[in-house]
């Protein structure tokens, strides 16, 4: 059945009753995908780790059971979800463990090589440019620093997404973004979830090489 578009739109941006509501929803039904990602992230206790749309912040809090010595940030362009996310999260948030804040991929507000980790689900569709996103990401991670993106590509996702709100990207097209932005991707993962097909790109921030 195709999204309608009132719906999508909430997917992009939660606002209102509702998007309390969706946000819900999401927490249950992207929970196995989150779990995922923060597996492939290979968190360890210091690290300092960034997740671009936390949403309903419950993949703040798992991340931060692993990066249980580090500093667990998330920007969100929600502010419904900074709200809901910040009440989930309160402990964090006053023991100085977390850090949320109202932004959007493009503009981070961070400085450079502050994270040791990034991480982001389901949120490249919504992204109107995704190169500016990408550098962006890459600039507040440090060298080495690891980069994992979720997302969903098939043939139900292109019948009942719509277009003009969901960007959906192959999995070479992601691949091709993440080199242009600077990233080498090490690989990109396939995984059946139900009947979905979703896609993890793992990639790393590497060393700049000056040439002369």
């Amino acid at each position: 059945m195709r999204r309608p578009e009132f719906i999508a739109r909430q997917s992009a941006c939660p606002s209102g009753f509702f998007g309390h509501v969706l946000a819900r929803v999401m927490a249950v039904e992207t929970a196995p995908e989150n779990d995922i990602t923060l597996d492939l992230l290979e968190l360890v206790p210091k690290d300092a780790v960034l997740e671009i749309g936390f949403g309903h912040g419950h993949t703040i809090a798992r991340a931060a059971e692993r990066a249980n010595q580090g500093l667990v940030a998330g920007v969100d362009v929600s502010a419904v979800m900074l709200r809901m996310a910040a009440r989930y999260n309160r402990r964090l948030l006053r023991g100085g463990q977390a850090d949320l804040r109202l932004a959007d991929a493009a503009s981070l507000p961070y400085h450079d090589a502050h994270f040791d980790k990034v991480y982001s689900v389901h949120t490249i569709y919504f992204w109107p440019d995704p190169l500016r996103s990408l550098r962006e990401i890459r600039r507040v991670l440090r060298v080495g620093g690891r980069f994992v993106l979720g997302f969903r590509y098939d043939e139900e996702a292109l019948q009942n997404f719509p277009a003009p709100i969901y960007a959906l990207r192959r999995p070479d097209e992601v691949r091709r973004l993440l080199w242009e932005s600077g990233f080498e991707c090490l690989r990109i993962e396939e995984r059946q979830t139900g009947a979905r097909t979703l896609y993890w790109a793992i990639a790393v921030r590497p060393q700049e090489i000056c040439q002369d």
